[in-house]
């Protein structure tokens, strides 16, 4: 399949590919130790049961739902964004990523992730976007983990047919959906070790809605050659993960412009979750003020009992609770199956 296998046409020059070349020298030299260091082991079984080798790829070939091999993708930093106005190639309904973690907007549209990772180093925020194209899901990984700093790239790898992420800086590697690193136990459950990524909001929505609301955006260009993307808005899925189970809400349950559902899940408290069909997003936010949606004032979708109107991202534009920022839970979006695929428990949210 296209988009989780190494991209041989991939442009690497000079500097850059002197730099690739180095990192991938120094992440094999470190295959034969890698089960052993701290950066890609936690919590290590004291009894000494789990079967350690020391070549970590043999390891993911004889997990049962690993596959693909170790081929890394480009290696992508910091990259160069265009203006909205200055692109005129994508169609209204083309499907894009958007987040304002840095504090400005960053779009990346789908057709240009085939790199399917893109580190981003921005206002004192480390992230990356990470892009499956089989399992559509998009995630914005804080690139902060403890005392280290993640760098990713893809491995070529898959997880149930899901990207797995590598970080060049301790080959360790990671399944995307699941937000876990492989550890390498010989126990099917426990070939992963427990979730130590945060992550940042990414809001997926089509580009009419980006060119009609985000102007000043900058958008990400791979000038790699293109592939097609299948991104059905309506056969994806946003989950809110919680320790228990992932809570599913479909893009049918926000019909016309703005509608605001309320959920409570563990251990996040109350959660209010906005969509709307005519814009193409779905957003979570942790909150304690009682919200209501707003029509007709995009990308302003709900106000609070003060008052305070709150846009999308959910920041408060005026009112008593003006520049006030909303956290978010752990969600994303992905394809219906992937959930199905990825998670066991599921519950799919009842309005």
């Amino acid at each position: 399949m296209y988009g989780c296998k190494l991209n041989p046409d991939s442009p690497t020059k000079g500097l850059y590919q002197y730099t690739v070349e180095m990192k991938k020298m120094i992440f094999f030299a470190a295959l034969s130790i890698l089960l052993y260091a701290t950066g890609c082991q936690a919590d290590p079984d004291p009894s000494g049961g789990s079967d350690k080798t020391d070549d970590i790829s043999q390891q993911l070939l004889n997990q049962e739902h690993v596959t693909g091999g170790l081929h890394p993708f480009e290696l992508i930093e910091n990259p160069v964004y265009s203006p909205v106005y200055e692109i005129e190639t994508f169609n209204d309904n083309d499907m894009v990523f958007v987040t304002r973690a840095s504090g400005d907007v960053q779009v990346f549209p789908h057709r240009h992730m085939h790199v399917e990772v893109v580190n981003e180093a921005k206002n004192g925020v480390w992230m990356a976007i990470t892009y499956c194209p089989i399992t559509r899901s998009g995630i914005n990984w804080n690139r902060v983990v403890g005392n280290d700093t993640l760098l990713l790239t893809a491995s070529g790898y898959l997880y149930k047919e899901n990207m797995m992420p590598l970080d060049v800086h301790s080959g360790s590697i990671w399944s995307q959906m699941l937000l876990r690193r492989f550890q390498g136990a010989v126990n099917q459950e426990e070939i992963f070790a427990f979730r130590e990524i945060a992550t940042f909001p990414l809001i997926e929505t089509t580009w009419k809605t980006v060119k009609e609301n985000f102007p000043e955006a900058g958008v990400y260009i791979n000038n790699s050659p293109l592939k097609s993307v299948d991104s059905n808005p309506l056969e994806q899925q946003m989950g809110i993960i919680s320790k228990e189970a992932v809570e599913i809400f479909t893009p049918d349950m926000f019909p016309g412009e703005t509608t605001l559902h309320v959920t409570a899940v563990n251990p996040w408290g109350m959660i209010v979750v906005v969509g709307s069909t005519l814009y193409h997003y779905m957003v979570a936010f942790r909150t304690s003020y009682a919200m209501e949606p707003v029509q007709g004032e995009f990308p302003v979708i709900m106000k609070d009992e003060t008052g305070t109107f709150w846009n999308i991202f959910g920041e408060g534009v005026n009112g008593e609770h003006n520049g006030e920022k909303l956290e978010s839970p752990l969600y994303f979006t992905a394809a219906d199956w992937a959930w199905r695929d990825l998670y066991d428990q599921l519950h799919e949210f009842e309005p």
